[in-house]
């Protein structure tokens, strides 16, 4: 087999990219922005939140009136925005609809594409595999002929309504 390790820095850059990928990249958070219609807003008090927000920003002209024309739209138009479970967003002109923590993420390795990826032969691959399920550098589960990889993260994707959205949406 080759060098054990230059094929595991091999399989921990893959799923290092594959994190980043969920954690960071605009598309991995726009999967979670139909949950808000699934229920979070709702559950989360949405409504209200958005009134106490656009009453800290505004005062108190016609707020009530403001917030629930716009309700819908928010739930369409939020943009997601990576974060951290620890901070919970600073700014001001930004109204947070809602947030969900990614968690874990599970990377699928299936045989033909990790021999692909560690550039190796079938036999040298299954040889990697079952040193690597024993090696505490990752957290492998053994899936068919392939493994599952699983990476915990504190990243939470945010939807958010900027105030200019707002203002642009009331000036219209």
């Amino acid at each position: 087999m080759k060098n054990y390790d230059e094929l595991a820095d091999k399989l921990e850059t893959e799923i290092d990219a594959r994190v980043e990928y969920e954690c960071e990249h605009e598309d991995a958070g726009e999967g979670y922005a139909h949950l808000f219609r699934e229920g979070d807003w709702t559950y989360y008090n949405g409504l209200e939140r958005f009134i106490e927000w656009l009453t800290e920003i505004r005062g108190k002209e016609a707020v009530i009136d403001i917030a629930t024309s716009l309700e819908d739209e928010i739930l369409d138009w939020c943009t997601m925005e990576s974060g951290h479970i620890f901070s919970g967003g600073t700014d001001k002109n930004k109204f947070v609809v809602g947030s969900f923590a990614v968690g874990e993420v599970e990377s699928q390795f299936d045989l033909p594409s990790l021999i692909e990826l560690l550039e190796c032969t079938e036999e040298e691959c299954k040889e990697f595999i079952a040193i690597a399920l024993e090696d505490n550098r990752f957290c492998l589960h053994k899936d068919g002929a392939g493994i599952l990889s699983y990476s915990s993260t504190d990243t939470v994707w945010r939807g958010v309504i900027d105030l200019d959205w707002v203002n642009d949406r009331l000036e219209s």
